[in-house]
């Protein structure tokens, strides 16, 4: 007698819009492009980081893309080229002849729009946070945006739209997305299996940011890295010149592309710290594990409201000229001299 199989009960994964939590009225928008047939071109979406944007832009990908007679994944789809890297973006990515060739891809991204579609009606790409393009890059892309190729659509996403050219907003058509609903969240979180405690500490933290959970969840020691990195930048603020120096100095103790990745890690940490206490000094943090809560406390009765801003928009200058190749140790002794609060 043959030997039986057994049947595995395999739950469906949500693909397209259906995968997304919140970000209704976006959704909406872009449904309706498709819908009525008058898709643009050209997207281009904003939000602070780790809001969901690039899953969003993905989801419409998944959604023009993926189907009867497609391949079951974005990964393998002929007619998808996404770009979603730490790294800065050079002309060579983008342009028609790159003159070393495309360093992370098999074709540049107009090489790639240039084509006809092979399997689908068009074909699709994604840069995300496309703030990381040099001006060369981003002028170049502008050509793209210009003169678009029929039967496509290119994606972009960034947090900071004021550090892309103009022009090649002008030619988007943007979308802003809002934090998601905290009642949202809440069902987000708990449907990836977390407890409800652990769930509702990390809606406090996420501030309506799907993609901070998301990261928070699959990676807890980076949760525990933000932490770390948001103590010892924030005891900065009253520390002496010398000591401030001595610890930027670390953010020179190996090769730049490394380092950039350490500065933007310990810059995000406290980049949320910082928020976390402008909003405790407003009066509308939200909800959050109490030993969080009360270093906030500790560390704003000490600091000006207006110094707490000003420090929070130097931290995200300084996160986007790393990410623009400005070296890490001179970016980081910059801000963190200018952290310093000076007591009478």
């Amino acid at each position: 007698m043959p030997a039986s199989r057994t049947r595995r009960n395999t739950v469906p994964v949500a693909r397209g819009f259906a995968a997304i939590a919140g970000h209704d009225r976006a959704i909406s928008i872009l449904r309706a492009h498709r819908q009525a047939g008058r898709l643009a071109h050209a997207y281009c979406l904003t939000g602070e980081e780790a809001i969901g944007k690039t899953a969003v832009a993905r989801a419409l990908a998944e959604e023009l893309l993926l189907g009867a007679g497609q391949p079951s994944r974005l990964e393998v789809h002929p007619d998808f080229w996404s770009d979603d890297r730490p790294e800065a973006i050079s002309i060579d990515e983008i342009r028609f002849h790159p003159e070393r060739g495309a360093p992370t891809h098999e074709q540049s991204l107009q090489q790639f729009l240039s084509l006809k579609p092979f399997v689908a009606p068009l074909r699709v790409a994604l840069l995300a946070n496309a703030e990381r393009m040099t001006e060369q890059a981003q002028n170049c892309v502008l050509k793209t945006l210009e003169e678009p190729p029929s039967n496509t659509v290119l994606l972009l996403t960034t947090a900071y739209p004021d550090h892309l050219l103009p022009t090649c907003l002008s030619r988007c058509q943007l979308i802003s997305l809002s934090p998601v609903a905290r009642p949202a969240m809440v069902e987000f979180i708990r449907a990836r299996q977390t407890g409800d405690a652990e769930a509702e500490a990390l809606v406090g933290l996420a501030h309506g940011r799907p993609g901070w959970a998301v990261r928070a969840i699959s990676d807890r020691d980076w949760v525990l890295r933000m932490d770390r990195w948001a103590e010892q930048l924030a005891a900065l603020a009253f520390e002496d010149v010398d000591g401030i120096l001595t610890f930027a100095a670390r953010f020179g103790q190996g090769p730049q592309a490394e380092m950039r990745l350490v500065a933007a890690d310990a810059l995000r940490g406290f980049t949320a710290f910082l928020r976390d206490a402008m909003l405790l000094q407003a009066g509308v943090l939200s909800p959050m594990p109490s030993d969080r809560k009360s270093a906030l406390e500790a560390w704003s009765v000490r600091v000006p409201p207006d110094h707490i801003r000003a420090s929070l928009a130097a931290a995200q200058r300084t996160q986007l000229l790393i990410d623009q190749n400005v070296n890490p140790r001179l970016a980081m002794d910059v801000m963190l001299l200018d952290l310093r609060v000076r007591l009478p």
